[in-house]
């Protein structure tokens, strides 16, 4: 594995003004060649998760990439091993909301971003501030598992 991909990770979104989850997808996804999705077709396929879910609020963004990577990694052909993408996704999920009290993104950054306003309101006031801290740790939690 390449080192400080969690730092690339963090410096896609942070530096390089994409999503949580095109952070995590192109890095995990694209850069590491899992399954024939390159980087830039990652960023792209990844791109309506930040915020997320096209801005809802609901699961955060950064899962919705790592869970990506999970089924690039642990799938099979046609479907095959569903449920080992099953079993890794789901203790993905607790693990992460055990160390953040959540996987909902609205939760999370304590926005409902329903509407543009409160959209608008979430980057003033820097909501998203933690957002990189969640794409690293879900970088090293990616790590462990690939």
């Amino acid at each position: 594995m390449q080192p400080n991909l969690s730092e690339t990770a963090k410096d896609t979104m942070s530096k390089k003004g994409y999503n949580c989850s095109q952070a995590i997808f192109a890095t995990y996804g694209g850069q590491m060649g899992l399954g024939t999705v390159d980087y830039d077709t990652c960023l792209k396929i990844s791109s309506a998760f930040g915020g997320g879910i096209v801005r809802t609020g609901n699961i955060c963004g950064a899962l919705t990439g790592a869970l990506m990577v999970i089924g690039l990694k642990y799938s099979g052909d046609k479907g095959k091993n569903q449920e080992e993408v099953n079993r890794v996704g789901g203790q993905f999920l607790n693990e992460f909301k055990s160390l953040n009290g959540s996987i909902i993104c609205r939760e999370l950054i304590k926005h409902d971003l329903i509407s543009k306003e409160d959209v608008e309101h979430a980057f003033k006031t820097g909501a998203f501030g933690n957002c990189p801290k969640f794409v690293k740790e879900v970088s090293k939690m990616l790590e462990k598992l690939l």
